[in-house]
């Protein structure tokens, strides 16, 4: 992360004492106050941008004065509605978490360039009990300060003092919050803010490993109908019928959406339609499982279908994920194979109108595809050295121990991730093993080396190819895939925001396939 520099600053840390910026009391001048956030010329570089194999480097993204406003507004209306903050929100084309958007309204209140940065949530958000008001001159200052304080540290702050106050780390999300909201009804800044409003706010779920992107809520109105999700049931479930696999994303009304996004949203309706409701749902995020396991086939009947399709739901809501599998009468029921019943279950109420009485738990897995479809996924292919010495080492040394694909798996993903550094260069330049020998690769000898290392571990894995968009832009891409327990994972080491499964770099919901392979044409 490039951040500016800072000079005599006000917002010196005391760790020791826990005190995160002293209070500032001169006042700023009239002229200081700015009416009218601008968006400045000369963004500062944004390491955590990852660019394409063979796209050209753009620029950080800048957003607009009208982007944050459009923002501000939904957040404002979501912390009304239930009394917390969302676990992200949607500016210009990126998904940014609290402490990003922190810095946006900051940046956006001072003047300053309003770039989307890489900013981790406080180490412990804390504060006092909040009374009285802020008048603008303040709180103008207090975003200056806060502003300057991230720049520095590359964190949100635990709070903020005013005035002998400690405005914890929430609070000063919707105070500018606020003031922003105000704005764009009114034209104007208010000029003041009630300050004891922001005490009825909870706090905020920190989560320093996974700063972009959390399980949870979105500041957004994606509700989907129950018809929407009907018909993409149904193509979903002639897509499995005929590849015997999960797809990377499902296709929903206009969204892009993970499997296990789709299956929460299966289940919910599935549900709802039981119930005699057809009230829209609300999209989530949620991760795939972690480690999909069960065998089990047969035949559920409706009442017990539905107890599943609950239970399910219930566990999504309370982990941000999908299960591994679902305890049935005849056994554990695989994860692929849950979203695979389900979009019967709901093919059949669009052709019916009405459940099945019962539903047929088929595995989407054939013999042929298990046993010749994968083979090309576990050999040797171009830059992929799947039998070198080293490469057949570290697969080892990686997996040892280790009895699940899963954790298999993420061993090798995470220690490519965390050992080998980003280069931007077009197309391969290394392979796996230069990979290995070099420690710094683009996007394509990412993939060669968490390729080589899986199937050196006896895990198939294979190479993707799309057109994703960044904060710096959209452009082509290439990353790994996994399979585990019948289902592929997308395995992007290229940046330290990502995790096995889950992709927090660039926009999975807009990005453009272009080819799968199991040897890399370029």
């Amino acid at each position: 992360m490039v951040l500016a520099t800072v000079g005599a600053s006000y917002a010196q840390e005391n760790t020791t004492t826990n005190f995160e910026f002293q209070d500032k009391s001169i006042s700023l001048n009239e002229e200081k106050i700015v009416g009218s956030p601008t968006v400045g010329t000369n963004p500062q570089d944004n390491e955590t941008t990852q660019q394409a194999a063979y796209g050209s480097e753009g620029d950080v993204e800048t957003v607009k004065s009208s982007d944050i406003e459009d923002a501000a507004v939904r957040v404002n209306k979501f912390i009304q509605e239930n009394g917390r903050l969302p676990n992200y929100v949607n500016v210009k084309n990126s998904q940014v978490n609290m402490p990003e958007y922190l810095y946006l309204l900051t940046a956006s209140l001072k003047g300053g360039d309003t770039i989307i940065r890489n900013v981790e949530a406080p180490k412990n958000s804390t504060g006092s009990a909040l009374t009285g008001s802020i008048k603008l001159n303040d709180y103008i200052e207090l975003a200056s300060r806060v502003h300057d304080f991230m720049e520095s540290n590359n964190r949100a702050p635990s709070y903020a003092s005013y005035q002998g106050l400690k405005i914890k780390f929430e609070s000063l999300v919707w105070l500018f919050t606020k003031a922003i909201d105000f704005k764009v009804t009114n034209q104007r800044l208010p000029n003041y803010i009630s300050l004891d409003k922001l005490n009825n706010i909870s706090t905020y779920t920190i989560d320093n490993n996974n700063p972009g992107n959390t399980s949870g809520s979105v500041a957004d109105d994606n509700s989907i109908t129950i018809n929407n999700i009907l018909n993409a049931a149904v193509s979903l479930k002639n897509f499995m019928e005929e590849n015997q696999r999960l797809p990377t994303y499902v296709q929903v009304a206009n969204l892009k959406i993970n499997p296990s996004q789709f299956l929460y949203l299966m289940a919910k309706s599935i549900n709802q339609i039981n119930n005699g409701k057809n009230t829209p749902i609300n999209l989530i995020e949620v991760k795939e499982a972690q480690n999909p396991t069960g065998t089990a086939t047969g035949e559920l009947e409706l009442t017990e279908y539905l107890q599943v399709t609950d239970n399910i739901t219930n566990f999504i809501e309370k982990n941000g994920r999908s299960p591994n599998y679902a305890t049935t009468s005849i056994g554990s029921v695989s994860y692929p194979n849950m979203v695979y019943a389900m979009t019967r279950i709901l093919a059949f109420y669009k052709e019916n109108n009405r459940l099945p009485k019962t539903v047929t738990i088929k595995s989407i897995s054939n013999q042929q595809n298990t046993d010749n479809g994968l083979s090309q996924y576990l050999v040797s292919t171009a830059n992929c050295q799947v039998n070198d010495p080293n490469i057949k080492a570290l697969a080892a040394q990686l997996t040892a121990g280790l009895t699940s694909e899963w954790d298999k798996a993420k061993a090798v993903f995470n220690w490519v991730r965390d050992n080998i550094d980003y280069n931007f260069y077009y197309n391969t330049r290394y392979g796996a093993t230069g990979t290995l020998q070099y420690r710094s690769a683009n996007c394509c000898d990412h993939a060669h080396l968490v390729v080589a290392l899986a199937r050196a571990a006896g895990l198939p894995a294979r190479y993707m190819h799309g057109i994703c968009t960044f904060s710096s832009g959209t452009y082509g891409h290439v990353w790994a895939q996994i399979y585990i327990g019948g289902a592929w994972y997308d395995a992007d080491a290229t940046s330290i925001r990502n995790s096995l499964g889950t992709i927090n770099n660039w926009n999975t919901a807009t990005g453009t396939i272009l080819g799968t392979y199991a040897s890399l044409p370029f």
